[in-house]
């Protein structure tokens, strides 16, 4: 079981635990820390509650959802002084050069939290085996399509990004019409807009709209989860 710890400093990360309590079996929610995010770009010295760095003696998989680059630094920095075991992900990341700093605590940044999956993290899942457990359950959609009489008769999620927005987009597909399953697809993929996806709206810097792709990773998941059978 991969005891899950959630670091923020804004409004984001606080789906994580309804995702993980209604959908993760091999994963825990251990609880979320909001800290204050500085209003100043740089800051000389980030002092950490107490009681947020006890939290990370506990955790397997830190997710941070901090967008300033200082409190970011320092909970990476501190957790690997507490918990050197500890696997950290880094969903707000601002920045190659972030992304490069942050690699001394084999901080995993990916594009987006919807594109994770085990080629991002490469040999880390051998040095941090409990990210094998997260990443079974939460990343990069997988889904299975059951059809029967030309509509959707049961969806089940296999992996579901960790905001949710897969579980709630299968939640819909049932009874959909599968006579055109490029258009169901898109239909299907189409639903997270009403979750609504965050994705265009975490990072800074972008050059591409976000939250398009993370409706192409969805209809990505549709089109390989069809079953024939």
């Amino acid at each position: 079981m991969a005891k899950i710890l959630v670091i923020t400093d804004g409004a984001y990360g606080y789906r994580i635990q309804g995702t993980v309590n209604s959908f993760g079996k091999k994963n825990e929610f251990i609880g979320i820390c909001k800290i204050d995010k500085p209003t100043d770009f740089i800051i000389d010295e980030i002092e950490l509650p107490k009681e947020v760095i006890d939290k990370f003696k506990e955790a397997d998989v830190l997710l941070l959802y901090t967008q300033h680059p200082d409190n970011t630094y320092e909970i990476c920095r501190k957790a690997k002084k507490e918990n050197p075991d500890v696997a950290i992900i880094v969903a707000t990341w601002s920045g190659e050069g972030q992304k490069k700093e942050l690699s001394k605590f084999d901080a995993i940044c990916p594009d987006e939290m919807c594109l994770l999956d085990e080629k991002d993290v490469e040999d880390l899942i051998n040095k941090y085996p409990k990210l094998k457990e997260f990443l079974e359950e939460f990343g990069t959609p997988k889904v299975e399509i059951y059809i029967k009489d030309d509509k959707v008769e049961d969806v089940k999620v296999i992996r579901s990004s960790i905001c949710g927005s897969t579980l709630f987009m299968a939640k819909f597909m049932k009874g959909l019409d599968t006579k055109d399953i490029e258009d169901l697809s898109k239909k299907s993929a189409m639903m997270i807009q009403r979750y609504p996806c965050v994705a265009g709206k975490i990072k800074i810097f972008r050059k591409e709209c976000k939250k398009q792709k993370a409706l192409d990773i969805h209809k990505k998941a549709v089109l390989n989860g069809i079953k024939t059978e």
